[in-house]
Formats: C-alpha cells, structure tokens, sequence
C-alpha cells in the first residue's frame, strides 16, 4: 500500500464523518447528503485501488465555475438564509478536492474542508448523542495526524515501504483521548459563556421540533392536534419545598384568543408589559405564593410564558414580560433555547383579565354566532344564575357529544354549527370554541385559552414532563361576583391523560433524565451556574476546615446560597448540610479524574516484595495487638508471636515469612508465582487479623 492510497483513504473516512449530524439537525437535507456520502465511498473504493491519475487541476477548475450558477440559485431562489447554501458548497468544494489529491499540501487543504464541516456539525447539534460523534471524531482525527507524520518522516527518509507503515496506535489513542476529555471537562466548567453558541438553522439541533401552532397569533380548530401528535417534551416542571405529589395535576394557561371568524380564532391584544417588582420578579395578581416551582421551557417557536393557572408571581431570567388582555403571559421575543423560570402558585386559579366592562367587548364578540346556535344555548342553560347556567352548559357538552381525531369529509363552511347538530364528535377545540360561543349568545363574557393540561410524573429527580400531546384548549367565562373562572367542556377521554406505567415508560423517564440535565448543565450552563459551583466547593472547604479545628460552620450568606440556584432541587430546597449539588459535567469530570489517578497509582506503585509484605504484617501486629516487638525481634519471634495473638492468621503468616527469608537472606527473587502467591498469603493473614479484631 503506497503511502499516498493510506492518505486518501484516512482523508476519506474522516471525510464520510464529517457532516453526518446535519440532516438530523435538519441544516442539510438527507438527499444532498446522500449524494455527497455516495462521492466519498465511490472515492474510497477508487483509493484501494491506487490508480496512477486523478483530477487535475483544470478539472476541478471547470466543476467550480460549473458549481457558480448552482449556488446562486441556491442563495437567491430558495429562501432558506445564508448556511444552507454555504454548507452546500463546502460539501461540492471537499468532494472535488478529495478527487483532486495529488501533492503533499492538497491533503493539508482537503483537512481543512473536513474541519469546516465538523464545525458546522458541531455548531448546529444540541442533542446528547453528539457527545458520541465528537469522539469518534478526535479518535479518527488523531489517527490521520498521527499516520500523516509518520508517514511524512519515513518519506524524508527516502523508506516509503509500505511494510514499514504500521504502528501501534491503541494505547496513545487512549491516552490521549482520555486526557483531552479530562481537560475538556475543567475548560467547559471554568471558561466564560457565550449565551448563543449554535449557528442557527432550520431545526433545533435535536433531530425533531414542536411546532406551537396552538399557541400562535391566530389558530384554527385543528391546531391543538396538530401538537397533540407529538411526543416531544415542552417543558420540566419542579416543585419546590416538599415532595412533589405524582397524583398533582397541572393547567397550563399559553394563550387567550377572543375574536372567531370561520375557523379560526385571533388572539387577544397584547395589553402592556407587567410590572416589574424585587428585580426580576413580576407579580400578576396580590395573592401571596403558598409554594413555589420552577419550569425549564423548551424553544415552542412562540413567545407564549405557559404558567400554571395558579401562578401569582413569576421570576423569570429576562427583564421584560408582556400580558394580553386574556391574562396570558408572553416574551418579548420568541426563545431560541431553553426558558428558565420560577413561579409562585397560589391556593386557588389567579385568571387576571381584563374585566368585560368595555364597549364593545371582544369577550362578547358575537361572529359565528348563528340563531340556531343561540337557540341551543337558551335551551340548555335556561333560566338560572350564571354559574349555574355555564356549569349546566358546560356539563351538556361533555355528555352529550363524543371525542375524536376523525373529521374526513366534513365541510369548512361552519364547523362549529356542524359538531353541534350534524356530527356531535370533535376534538377540544370545538368543544372548547362550541361553548364559548353559546355563552356569548347569552351574554356571558367567555374567550378561547390554549396551553397544557396535565404532565408525567418523572421520579428520577421528582419533576413533571409536559409534552406536546399534553396541549389542550377550555373556555373562561366571566360570571358576576365570581370574576373569571374555568370551564373545561371536553369528554374525559379527550383530555390529556398520564400514559401506564412499566418497563418501557420507565426506560423512556430514564431518557428524559439524562436529556433534561443535558440541557440544564450543558447547553443552559451560565455565569450563575459557575458562581454557584465556586460558592458551593467554599462552603464544603469552610465546612472541612470548621471540622479540622472542630468549629462551628458559619452559615451561609443568602446571596451566596441563593446565587445561581436553578437546577434540579436547587432553590427552595432544606438548607441541610452537606455536599453541594453538582452539575453532571464537574461530576463526571471528578469520576475520571479520580479514575485516572487509581489508574496511575496502579501503574506507577512498586511491585509488592516479601520483604514490604513482612514489614507490613509486622505493622499490624504491633498495631493491632499490641505486642512488645523491637526492631531486633527475629522474624521467627514475629511468627510465634502472631500464631499466639491470631491463630487463624498463623498459616499465611508463616508463609509470608518464609519468601521473606527466602528473599532477604538467602538472595532468591521472587518469581510471578510465587509473588501471586505471596499476594494471596498477605491478604489472607489480614483477613485473619480483622477478623480477631
């Protein structure tokens, strides 16, 4: 094998790696990738076959002014912004020069492409399995290094025998690797952050997205189904204080929505930016928080804030927060990673639109209303008090029309005169729309609210998973006396309800464990998370050092202790002394470091001598037992002063200090036998020892 075929088909491996993460980050598309990984293999089996001619370098000249056209119609026909296209002509440009490899520099260019695919690979990957990719990466990197010097050193020499070509390579690979993930770990902890690292693209890096077309500007009746399909997590949710209650069912409140015009619902005005209160904290209602959660929002492509229904104060980690007229929550901008923020509930719902006392009112918009709608309304609510009339509606829709996702060959014209008097079935969106309607045509103030309903209990880590299949939309209705209350007129078996439980399920909340500490202590880890880790190894140092003079540990500080808390069971919880909560990252950092170091140890330690062997048994036996021994005491003494003091020891005692005179006086060394052998009497002596007390 010529040493430039080795090269060609290192480049061409290293290459086919290179942009396997971008169609699951849905930057590059699988046929544009397809065909770059069907050049490469073709060009690897051309590589094996060491033919005398590539291209030349006119050819590769021709196929870029040829590419010129194609890339213009890529950037300016199709509006997909400026990565796409760029990545496109970074696959072209490496391919051609793959083909092109004649001279020593050309490899050295070619590397360079590949390092500009794995960068874009890199910069646009969230998802933990890039974890694997990397490595395998900077294994496969070290390999073409390491063979290109050496490769380039026996070429000087005028020795490209390919017999000479083959070096080990396992052990270095493995030193190394293991060292540039020990440092890795310490220089992601301690260097400073960067709050938008990814290049951003079409997806989110995480091979799947959630769509949040229910909680958008305008919505139709299908848009809650369209999310009620996934199974992607929206958002992690964590009680703080005491335990959490598997049983706890959640309402998260997204969006309100007040005008119906066929079909489709147009959300609520934003009404003004809330007020900002103790910094960071914004209070929606004057009720005080009886306890506190803390919620970690995935990106949704909206700018919906889903909060609990119950939520009195919200301390988010942005300086602005927008309500709508419908009470809703919003952010000035919609996020492109993950929302952190802590919210404090109260006893009851805390609904804080606005009360219908305008004219006209939006909440008593009467589009869509037809007479026969008006007319079943009359007839079901009667003549009573207004919750009562709402509750008697309310109660009407769930028992009298059906759930379900089946709506072939139905009709666009009035969809919600249609469930009511022709199909009788629909999803919550139409029982939801269906009621809001028919309170309006009796005058009772109700608007649409889209968000979540309920969420699995993950035990792990004792925190709540809501998914998109959690998404859900009921009704508000404005009842004199009362203010603004719930409604919820859809069948129980349309709402969102908790999956079983078993193997499976379990294996599924494992998953979730690992992906939500991944997005809390890698992609979210911040300044705060920093602060909080060199303020928690203080308070263990001060701790240590309070016990070394046996003082009291001083207490800590509330900024100290309060900076930074934001993961899992960090804030709110007891102030119990103890070892800090570490990020997954410094844990697992401090695991291979201590691995590495027994490792070392065990490497680095003196072979065990009879002689090491005797002198520690001695130890122990003045130790343990407190026998009178000098330093002149013959090792027969030793023994017939351990066969007294320990008689289960004496048997592998007196076998230690037979290769001890074996070794020290009568100069025999000790062969591998015989020293597992001495190994095995040793520890069957202390054992015996132990055991004695």
């Amino acid at each position: 094998m010529s040493f430039g075929r080795q090269k060609r088909l290192l480049l061409g491996w290293l290459a086919l790696l290179a942009p396997l993460p971008l169609p699951f980050n849905g930057v590059v598309g699988w046929p544009v990738v397809a065909v770059y990984m069907a050049g490469v293999l073709y060009l690897l089996r051309r590589a094996s076959l060491d033919p005398p001619r590539w291209l030349p370098a006119w050819g590769m000249n021709v196929l870029g002014l040829i590419y010129i056209p194609i890339f213009l119609v890529d950037l300016l026909v199709f509006p997909r912004g400026l990565v796409q296209p760029v990545l496109h002509l970074g696959l072209f440009a490496l391919l051609v020069k793959l083909f092109a490899i004649v001279r020593e520099r050309d490899k050295w260019q070619a590397s360079i492409g590949v390092f500009f695919l794995f960068l874009a690979a890199m910069g646009t990957s969230v998802h933990p399995a890039i974890v694997l990719y990397l490595v395998a990466f900077l294994m496969l990197t070290l390999v073409l290094l390491t063979r290109f010097a050496f490769l380039h050193v026996l070429a000087g020499f005028g020795r490209e025998d390919p017999a000479l070509a083959h070096i080990p390579l396992r052990g270095f690979l493995a030193l190394v690797g293991g060292a540039a993930v020990l440092l890795a770990i310490p220089l992601f902890l301690l260097l400073p952050r960067v709050r938008a690292p990814f290049v951003v693209g079409r997806g989110g890096g995480t091979g799947a997205t959630l769509e949040a077309a229910g909680f958008s500007d305008q919505v139709s009746l299908d848009s809650i189904d369209r999310i009620r399909g996934s199974r992607e997590v929206a958002m992690r949710v964590q009680e703080e204080g005491p335990g959490a209650s598997p049983d706890a069912e959640w309402r998260f409140k997204a969006a309100t929505y007040d005008v119906y015009l066929q079909g489709n619902w147009r959300r609520s005005p934003v009404r003004n930016l809330l007020p900002r209160s103790q910094g960071v904290r914004f209070r929606l209602s004057p009720e005080k928080p009886v306890h506190w959660a803390r919620i970690w929002l995935q990106p949704l492509h909206s700018q919906s804030v889903p909060l609990p229904v119950e939520t009195a104060v919200v301390e988010p980690r942005t300086p602005a927060l927008a309500v709508d007229d419908g009470g809703a929550v919003s952010f000035p901008f919609s996020p492109l990673e993950v929302s952190e923020y802590r919210v404090g509930l109260a006893r009851r719902a805390v609904l804080t639109g606005v009360v219908p006392d305008r004219s006209p009112d939006p909440a008593l918009d009467l589009t869509g209303v037809t007479p026969r709608i008006a007319a079943l309304a009359a007839q079901v609510m009667g003549q009573a008090s207004a919750p009562e009339r709402a509750r008697r509606l309310e109660n009407f829709l769930t028992e009298s029309y059906q759930y379900t996702l089946d709506f072939a060959g139905r009709s666009a014209d009035n969809p919600i005169e249609d469930f009511l008097f022709r199909y009788k079935s629909g999803q919550c969106e139409y029982f939801a729309s269906s009621m809001v309607l028919m309170l309006r045509s009796q005058g009772v103030p109700a608007r649409l609210v889209t968000g979540f309903l309920g969420g699995e209990y993950n035990p792990f880590e004792g925190y709540y998973i809501v998914r998109g299949n959690n998404a859900h939309a009921w009704v508000e209705a404005y009842l004199p006396g009362e203010g603004w209350r719930i409604f919820d007129p859809t069948p129980p078996a349309g709402r969102p309800a908790a999956e079983g439980e078993g193997r499976f399920r379990l294996m599924q909340q494992a998953w979730d464990f690992v992906l939500f500490r991944w997005d809390r202590y890698v992609l979210t880890f911040g300044l705060g998370d920093q602060i909080q880790i060199f303020s928690g190894l203080r308070e263990l140092w001060n701790d240590f050092w309070s016990r070394l003079h046996h003082e009291e540990k001083p207490e800590p500080s509330r900024s100290t202790s309060s900076l930074g808390a934001s993961g899992p069971g960090a804030a709110g919880t007891s102030p119990h002394r103890g070892l800090p909560d570490v990020p997954l990252p410094l844990a697992l950092g401090l695991t291979l470091l201590a691995a590495a170091v027994w490792v070392l140890y065990l490497r680095l330690r003196p072979p065990l001598t009879a002689t090491a062997a005797y002198r520690r048994l001695r130890r122990r036996l003045v130790r343990k037992a407190g026998a009178a021994l000098p330093e002149s005491a013959p090792p027969l003494s030793v023994r017939r002063e351990a066969a007294a003091r320990y008689p289960a020891a004496a048997e592998p005692t007196a076998r230690v200090i037979d290769f001890y005179l074996r070794e020290s006086f009568g100069g025999q060394a000790l062969e591998d036998e015989e020293i597992e052998a001495l190994k095995a009497a040793l520890d069957e002596a202390e054992k015996g020892m132990r055991k004695a007390g």
